[in-house]
């Protein structure tokens, strides 16, 4: 811990009423949360389509590569095995398994925060229209978010 650290522990110690202060500043209002949410969820669902696209663009690397392989076997006139690994096929498969995790692992935590992402899309809804929370605000927000998750999980 630095001096400035020390400091701070020990003006925090010396004087509680700020110690409580900053503790309610660290706590977010209910728009300052669902802003994070919803922020959260744009920057999973953009890691979801980078990562798949990354998937694509491995696999067509891998393809070209065996096939490049394969003509250069039978220009070569040798046997072809199917055996024998190719060191940056092998680097792409795994690649490829890595992200498919990360995209699993981003998904999961999307459908964890569905219920939250709704709420915050309907209140931002009625905050920028101006009109009170309603029921069909409600259902446009869910269908909006139960969209967004169809699209990351095909």
């Amino acid at each position: 811990m630095d001096t400035f650290e020390k400091n701070k522990t020990l003006e925090r110690e010396r004087n509680p009423e700020n110690a409580k202060e900053s503790n309610k500043e660290r706590k977010l209002s209910p728009e300052a949360k669902a802003a994070a949410t919803r922020e959260r969820a744009e920057l999973l669902v953009k890691e979801v389509k980078s990562s798949k696209q990354q998937i694509q663009n491995i696999m067509l690397n891998v393809n070209q590569v065996l096939q490049a392989i394969k003509a250069l076997r039978a220009q070569l006139q040798l046997a072809t095995n199917d055996g024998d690994s190719i060191s940056s096929v092998e680097q792409d498969k795994k690649s490829i398994e890595k992200l498919k995790k990360k995209i699993a692992g981003h998904t999961d935590e999307l459908f964890k925060i569905k219920e939250e992402l709704i709420v915050a899309h309907a209140n931002q809804m009625a905050e920028s229209q101006g009109i009170i929370l309603t029921d069909e605000l409600k259902e446009k927000a869910k269908n909006m978010v139960e969209n967004l998750l169809a699209e990351i999980s095909s």
